[in-house]
């Protein structure tokens, strides 16, 4: 009986112990951790070597300059005919500046010779008479030469060396008239105690209208 007993429980516990002996894991059994392989760096493509093709030159260039903007052809005739004018009326008013200076010198002679005890020769009536009516004649002409140049942009009224030398122009303009009224009106009165009131007032006129146009030169060139 006891041998019976033993057999009967070793072949009971046979099929138990099986699963221990084989290479399968025992249920519950932490499973075994699998080696990863080894991060692999980033791969840089190398640049190719190979020859690239030509780019095939820009078709979009210009052969000639870009045109200019026309302007306006009558304004652009005006400005020319403007400066042209204006430059004109310059050498003029330079020119009538140094005749006027003659004038005054020889009519300051003059009026020494016939009311300063100089003889009464006359000698340089004839001088200043001719240099009267010439620089006259200059003033007039110079004038002209500014009142017809075309005025192609608009002028406002200011106060700069512009509007100065038209004030001492148009005082000069005013001094011309008076010498002329006066010494035709002394010339008139020859021999008379008026003569000598008219010849002095138009001896101080000449000097003032002297340094008037002084004042108009100097402003524009200086």
């Amino acid at each position: 009986m006891p041998l019976a007993l033993a057999l009967t429980l070793a072949v009971a516990l046979a099929p138990a112990a099986v699963p221990a002996a084989s290479g399968d894991e025992a249920p519950g059994a932490p499973a075994p951790a699998k080696e990863e392989p080894p991060p692999q760096p980033p791969s840089k493509e190398q640049p190719s070597l190979a020859p690239r093709e030509p780019r095939p030159p820009a078709l979009d260039f210009d052969l000639l300059p870009p045109p200019k903007e026309q302007g306006n052809p009558d304004l652009e005739r005006q400005v020319k005919a403007r400066r042209h004018l204006l430059e004109l009326h310059q050498g003029a008013g330079l020119a009538t500046w140094a005749a006027l200076a003659a004038t005054v010198v020889v009519g300051q002679l003059d009026f020494n010779d016939r009311f300063r005890g100089g003889g009464d020769t006359g000698k340089y009536h004839a001088w200043h008479t001719g240099l009267a009516y010439g620089t006259s004649a200059l003033f007039l002409g110079t004038g002209l030469l500014a009142l017809l140049a075309p005025k192609p942009y608009p002028t406002p009224l200011r106060l700069d060396t512009a509007l100065l030398h038209k004030i001492a122009m148009g005082t000069a303009a005013a001094g011309m008239v008076a010498q002329i009224v006066l010494g035709m009106a002394a010339r008139g009165q020859a021999g008379s105690v008026s003569e000598r009131h008219l010849a002095t007032a138009h001896q101080i006129v000449g000097y003032g209208t002297l340094g008037a146009m002084t004042v108009g030169v100097v402003v524009l060139l200086f």
